[in-house]
């Protein structure tokens, strides 16, 4: 957050349901792969049809990782080029911002 002000997020709130309950809870959200059969099933689209855009790796492009989703990272947000190297996900694609998808199509 801004001036390094920190908010708390669900991961939270899902340690204090796996601190009360001793289970921890399964996420619905990116990454989640519930989160791309739910696209799937909602838009009656085949996998190879979608494609997955974000800025973050550990969430938007970790939803198509290992599926035929094709991920498209765009660099005007969270993650960087450095980031791309050093991770287990991989996008598909890697654009500079949102405008560069245009020339794609």
């Amino acid at each position: 957050m801004e001036g390094g002000a920190f908010i708390p997020d669900c991961g939270s709130i899902a340690k204090l349901i796996e601190a009360s309950t001793g289970r921890f809870p399964e996420f619905f959200g990116k990454p989640s792969k519930h989160t791309l059969d739910y696209i799937i099933q909602e838009t009656g689209y085949e996998p190879d049809e979608i494609a997955i855009v974000g800025d973050r790796l550990y969430t938007d492009i970790a939803v198509a990782d290992q599926s035929d989703v094709m991920s498209i990272l765009v660099l005007s947000g969270e993650s960087t080029r450095e980031d791309v190297k050093t991770s287990d996900v991989k996008p598909n694609v890697i654009l500079e911002d949102l405008s560069e998808i245009t020339k794609m199509l």
